[in-house]
């Protein structure tokens, strides 16, 4: 299969797997007007750049884009357009991408995601209209791991690190759906240490996640591990 292409964002929500960017309000006629064009449906994707979608959405619900990963839905919260960048394509985004991004970005919401692929990490920060980016050939510093990385990265911002840990905590609930969807047993593919070593996790953030998240993630994850 080859080494893939894996996409992280951080701002203005944290996704594994995939970068959901708000278009901006003010922006939306304009951005239809350069990028969507005469079509009159773009509900389900439509492709303006290689692995990267736009989407509109009346309810602010978007489908993660990602080839790889199980189908998840990202709430937004409210409707608009949005554009996704795809995780795991084993080709890229091209040559030409930044370019791309670049004359998109004065149309998007402020974000930030990562593109990582082998050793390279790719930092894109869009901050009031204009993209920042910046990449380095060190990631096999931090093991491969984007945790690891993000975990060095962003020390002195435990919410980033706390909406990580619960967004894992979601793609963790989200394949044993689809587990039990095929009619598998999702511990089969998990052992304990597991669901364990992600309840502690998200303890140690606490503070950080909201009473009725914490709740609702604490008392699957307890449940996982009684069912051994």
């Amino acid at each position: 299969m080859g080494t893939l292409h894996e996409v992280y964002q951080v701002k203005p929500k944290v996704i594994n797997s995939g970068a959901i960017l708000p278009v901006r309000k003010d922006k939306e006629h304009l951005f239809h007007e350069k990028y969507i064009g005469s079509r009159t449906d773009c509900s389900d994707g439509y492709g303006i750049f290689s692995n990267t979608f736009v989407t509109k959405s009346d309810n602010g619900k978007i489908m993660r884009c990602a080839i790889y990963a199980n189908e998840r839905i990202i709430d937004f919260g409210t409707p608009g357009l949005f554009v996704a960048i795809q995780d795991g394509s084993k080709y890229g985004f091209g040559s030409d991408f930044n370019e791309f991004l670049s004359n998109l970005s004065p149309y998007l919401e402020d974000a930030l995601f990562y593109i990582i692929w082998d050793t390279l990490i790719s930092r894109y920060e869009i901050t009031e209209g204009k993209l920042y980016f910046r990449t380095s050939n060190d990631f096999d510093l931090w093991n491969y791991s984007f945790e690891e990385y993000l975990i060095a990265e962003y020390t002195d911002n435990p919410q980033i690190i706390a909406d990580f840990h619960v967004d894992i905590t979601h793609e963790m609930i989200a394949r044993h759906t689809e587990r039990i969807k095929f009619g598998e047993d999702p511990r089969e593919f998990y052992d304990p240490e597991e669901y364990e070593d992600l309840l502690h996790k998200i303890n140690n953030y606490k503070k950080e996640i909201s009473t009725e998240e914490f709740k609702k993630l604490e008392g699957w994850l307890k449940h996982q591990i009684d069912s051994y």
